[in-house]
């Protein structure tokens, strides 16, 4: 089963996740660990925050035992520092091309039935997903019951414009609420 990570480093500095990975050699996307669908790290002002899609939580932990938990440390990254784990309800590579900016959502009361509900009557979500305006779209269960939504997109104001066209609409017709990415 596919797994979606979250890891929050605060105080953590874009120049300490180069260095972890120097460390292990990872230079681009032809260094990928084995298992790793997508990762993105962002900057959030209080640290760095990173989000992954791996194809099996076997992959995510051969890799974190084997390189990075040793990297992380070497690195100066807290001895603490865990990533969230949680089984992937949905994932699509979008139609964006150029990440520009990390959105996590975290939605109290927000279930897997209620996304594929409110998904169902969004035409972008039809098929593959690729008409999706963002570059990647992931959705994990947490272990509540409650979604966390990862997207990255090409500008803060790509993902408003969905929002308010799409997410909106389709989100009152399901009872959700307000949602304040971050």
């Amino acid at each position: 089963m596919s797994v979606m990570t979250v890891m929050e480093a605060p105080g953590a500095t874009t120049a300490e996740y180069d260095r972890a990975n120097e460390i292990m050699g990872i230079h681009g996307d032809e260094d990928a660990p084995d298992g790793l669908v997508q990762h993105v790290v962002a900057s959030d002002g209080n640290g760095i925050v990173g989000v992954d899609v791996w194809e099996s939580e076997e992959a995510l932990g051969r890799f974190f035992e084997g390189r990075l938990g040793k990297a992380l440390a070497e690195a100066g990254f807290s001895p603490d520092l865990k990533p969230r784990i949680m089984p992937v309800h949905n994932y699509l590579s979008g139609a964006g091309r150029h990440g520009g900016v990390l959105l996590v959502v975290e939605i109290d009361g927000f279930t897997p039935d209620l996304y594929d509900r409110m998904t169902a009557g969004m035409e972008i979500h039809a098929g593959d997903g690729r008409s999706h305006p963002s570059v990647w779209h992931a959705v994990g269960v947490a272990d509540s019951g409650d979604l966390v939504v990862a997207d990255v997109w090409e500008s803060a104001e790509a993902f408003g414009r969905f929002a308010e066209e799409q997410i909106g609409p389709a989100g009152a017709a399901v009872g959700l609420g307000q949602i304040s990415p971050r």
